[in-house]
Order: structure tokens, then sequence, then C-alpha cells
């Protein structure tokens, strides 16, 4: 009797394995929605969150990206600001204009004590914004959680002696700077997904704030 039990567990054993051997990962669909969101798409970021399940050679990366755009402007209002207007931007930044100055490069407003706002006219025919020390204004447009996978190509210009081209590194690197919190804003980061809204392309650009 105890004969058959050890050749049945045996048996049980050698099957268990069989199966675990030719397990695959099913996952689900790429939702219709993600896919129009971001597929085929490039977007200037900030990564604002990162996640991990499993360990060592198991663990499994999420990072939360949030898309960011430039404040603009319509030029019929910035072009007819005047003291006594409230002034508001993307990021929750609101002033009082107390003076206003205009000039071959632009509008130059000033609000506040010492609040000082440069503007600048696109090809568009809108102003974007910054303030007296060149740090632009955005504005978070939607975030999304996507998986970081082995295979994602991390691009990186960061240095500022590189004019040439970004220096092609891979998903460890960027693993790397992830983890010892490298500020990844919409100064300097770009994320690039395929048709199908996979996250294959990550950018990162030289900025005076990194």
């Amino acid at each position: 009797m105890k004969k058959w039990i050890a050749m049945l567990c045996a048996l049980f054993l050698v099957c268990f394995a069989t199966v675990s051997f030719a397990a695959e990962i099913v996952r689900p669909n790429t939702s219709e929605t993600f896919r129009a969101l971001v597929g085929g798409k490039s977007f200037t970021a900030r990564i604002s969150g990162l996640e991990s399940t499993g360990e060592d050679e198991d663990a499994k990366f999420r990072i939360s990206v949030t898309v960011c755009e430039r404040d603009q402007f319509d030029a019929a209002v910035i072009d007819h600001l005047a003291a006594g207007d409230i002034l508001t931007f993307g990021d929750g930044t609101a002033t009082m204009v107390r003076e206003v100055l205009s000039d071959e490069y632009g509008i130059t407003v000033k609000g506040g004590i010492s609040d000082v706002y440069c503007f600048s006219k696109n090809e568009d025919g809108y102003y974007t914004a910054c303030t007296e020390t060149d740090y632009p204004f955005w504005s978070e447009i939607f975030t999304i959680s996507v998986p970081l996978e082995k295979d994602i190509s991390f691009l990186d210009w960061s240095d500022p002696e590189n004019l040439d081209e970004p220096v092609k590194l891979g998903f460890d690197e960027l693993l790397d700077y992830l983890l010892e919190g490298t500020n990844f804003s919409p100064n300097n980061t770009q994320v690039t997904f395929d048709g199908n809204g996979k996250l294959v392309e990550f950018l990162y650009t030289y900025s005076p704030w990194n």
C-alpha cells in the first residue's frame, strides 16, 4: 500500500512539474480606450510613482506617468493684461498683476512683491510663461500606471557636454535612476508608446533643474 502511495505521489509531482513548465503568463488585452489615448504617441511627462511586486528575478515594476503640457494663454488676453488682473497658472500659482512691460522678446508681468513672469509667443500664436529664472509653467493633464518592461529603450541625454546623441541604455540603468530618486520631470522627460499602448522608449534630457 505504501509503495502505491509513493508511486502516486511521484506521478503527481511529475505531472505538476510538467504543467508548471508549460504554463504561460496570461494577461488581459490592452483596452481600446487606453490604446486610443497613448498608442503610437510621445508625451512630455513627470514620473510620479514607482511600484513593485515580487522579489529578486521575479520582481515586476510599474511606474506612474503624469503627462504634462506647457501652460498656454490666448494672445488677446495676455496682450491686454492690466494692473489689478489676477494671473493664475496650472500648478496653482496665482498673483495680482502690478505692472505689465512689453518689448521685442515678449511680455513681462510683475506681480506680488517680487514675482516676475515672462511670456513668450509661440509659432501657433499662444503665449507660454516662465519665471524670471526661466523655470517653465506646466499643467498636469492625466496620470497612467504602466509596466516597466525589460526591453524598454532608455536614452540618456542628460549630460550637457554630450551634444551629439543620447546614450543608449536599458531597463537596468533606468531602474537604477528611478530607485535613486532621479527627478524625472516635464523639463527633462519624454515617454513614447507603441501602437498597442506599450511604453517602449524613455528619453531623459538635460535641464538646469535636473
